[in-house]
């Protein structure tokens, strides 16, 4: 597995991802992939213009419209190496996503030293989503960071 973590398992069933999931799933895996990235109009092409995101990570909730601040927040972040995104559960009803899921995160960072440090993440996400005009769009989200010891 991935960066180490051992007790992450893909979906609480274990079982694959239906093609009702699919949609949703796929949409957070660009999604995610673009925040990552930090293309903030990539990005800003799945947020829900209603929604509203927060998490640990953020001291105050973020919308379409404050979404520069959030830009601002993440400027001079650890460059990041890798990312895995792992679903815990996916349930669509309707045209609403409910997505837990886990993102492991690798960065690259200097040390005041100079020395270049690689430091492991894992993001624990809950996302909801809405179908409008054949697009999923991410309506609300609370991530926050898993405390890891270096064993696991």
């Amino acid at each position: 597995m991935p960066f180490g973590v051992k007790h992450y398992t893909p979906l609480a069933s274990g079982q694959e991802l239906t093609e009702e999931q699919k949609g949703p799933w796929s949409a957070l895996e660009e999604q995610v992939g673009l925040d990552i990235k930090q293309d903030w109009e990539g990005t800003k092409k799945f947020m829900h213009p209603r929604g509203c995101f927060w998490g640990d990570m953020l001291p105050a909730p973020v919308s379409v419209k404050s979404d520069s601040y959030y830009a601002k927040l993440r400027e001079g972040e650890d460059e990041v190496v890798a990312h895995h995104l792992i679903p815990v559960s996916v349930v669509v009803v309707d045209d609403v996503a409910i997505i837990n899921f886990y993102c492991l995160i690798l960065t690259r960072t200097e040390t005041d030293e100079g020395d270049v440090k690689q430091v492991e993440k894992v993001v624990r996400g809950h996302n909801t989503w809405k179908k409008e005009n054949d697009r999923w769009l991410l309506l609300s989200t609370y991530n926050t960071m898993v405390e890891t010891k270096d064993d696991d």
